[in-house]
Formats: C-alpha cells, structure tokens, sequence
C-alpha cells in the first residue's frame, strides 16, 4: 500500500462490511453483504460515484450446515471484504504505472535470468503502451529467445529500429544502443552471425563505450583495431596501450 493509499473503515456490523479506500486523491467505497442464506452468496462492490465498478462475489454454502456458521461466516465476510480490497489497491496501482516503472522491473528480471517473467512484464507494459518502440525492441529480443519465435522477432526489432526517428522524443539518442544491442542478440539466436556483428558496430558507433555490446563482441570473438594501426597488433606498444584500455573499460 502506498502513501496515496489509505482506507477508513465506515462500519462493521454481522452482516455487512463498509470501507473507503483512497487512491491518488479518488475515494472508493467498498461494500460486502451477505446475500442471505437462500443464496449463501457474499457480494463485495466497489464504487465510484455511485457507480459499481467492480464486484465479486462467494458462496458459502459449504458451511450452511455447521454449527458454528454464524462465526465462520463472519470471518468469511471479513477476509472476503479484505481480499477485495487488496486486490482492487493491487489493480490500480498496476494501471498507474510508467513506462519507467515497468522498465525497471524488467531489467531487474532480466539481471536475475528470469526472462519468461521479462516477457509477460513486457507484454503488460505493451497492453498500456502500445506501440513503443523501446518496450518492443526487448520484446522482438525476447519472443525470439524465449518463444523461438526468431522470425518475428528480427521483424519486430528491425521495426522499432526503423521506427527510432519518428517516435522516439528529442534527445533519447542515447537509448539507441540498445536497440542495436536487442537486434543483434535476435541475429544471434538466428545464427546470423555476420548481421549481429554488423549491428552490434552500428550500437558501438552510437555509444562506443558500451559494456553490454562489448561483451557480445567479446564472446564472438570479433577483436577491436589495435590502438595504433599503423604498428602491428604484436607490437609492445599495442599490447601496453591495449592493457591500459582493458582496465579503463
């Protein structure tokens, strides 16, 4: 629960629970009754102005016949009215969230190696985000590395490339590198080795200080120019300057 969350509790009687929640400055408010033992059905709605926005409801048939129904149901209705609640404030502040705050998630998941979840993260982020170039860039890499779905994801990451000019906002050139970086991970998944080097040079010349890209470079063996072309890769002098690199990088 957040600090723009907060709940107040209006009334608890045997047979009906009422609460209201606030949420970003929005008051809800969160009534559970029992439908009567004709039914043995609780009900929990939750409105907005007046209007049922959301609702849910249980049975409690189950315990009609126990001696202690009465206090079973009770607590049922309290739990019930609880779990609404929670599951409502959970919702909300799913929906609320910025493109900044599923990013991070992502890359948290990414970092642990948990890439399925990366990818459902990613396609919830896209059901509120349709259409962003960023989100689907690691979502083309993803599909094609998780899925097996190679094809659509080169497809999809060739297009958010193509797309970088027209939809991404003045100044975030700096992100381009990752795009280059997706792409040519996708490549790799394809054995496409020649085209994920190709790319993987296109990130390095936006961002020549790239780790991640690198590091790809690294694992495939490519080996950057000698510090002084001129001399041979052998020479002592290259060997020295290229030492002092490796340890700035």
């Amino acid at each position: 629960m957040t600090d723009k969350t907060k709940i107040s509790l209006t009334s608890r009687v045997y047979h009906e629970h009422s609460s209201n929640i606030s949420i970003d400055n929005v008051t809800y408010h969160v009534q559970t009754e029992d439908m009567g033992k004709k039914t043995c059905k609780i009900i929990s709605n939750i409105y907005l102005k007046g209007q049922i926005v959301k609702s849910k409801k249980s049975d409690y048939a189950h315990i009609i016949k126990l001696h202690d129904c009465d206090a079973r149901l009770a607590a049922m209705m309290e739990r019930h009215h609880k779990s609404v609640i929670d599951a409502f404030i959970d919702e909300q502040s799913k929906k609320q969230r910025s493109k900044s705050d599923f990013f991070s998630e992502i890359q948290q998941l990414l970092r642990r190696g948990n890439s399925k979840q990366a990818l459902e993260t990613l396609r919830e982020a896209l059901t509120k985000f349709p259409g962003d170039p960023f989100l689907l860039s690691y979502y083309g890499c993803l599909i094609a590395i998780v899925e097996n779905d190679i094809r659509e994801g080169i497809r999809i990451c060739e297009e958010s490339i193509k797309s970088l000019d027209t939809s991404m906002p003045f100044g975030s050139e700096f992100f381009y590198p990752v795009f280059y970086l997706n792409l040519g991970r996708t490549y790799l998944k394809a054995r496409k080795k020649a085209d994920a080097i190709k790319v993987f040079l296109e990130g390095l010349r936006h961002d020549p200080d790239n780790k991640d890209i690198k590091w790809e470079m690294q694992k495939l063996g490519v080996r950057r120019k000698p510090p002084i072309p001129f001399l041979a890769r052998s020479n002592p002098i290259n060997k020295y300057i290229g030492k002092l690199l490796n340890k700035s990088s």
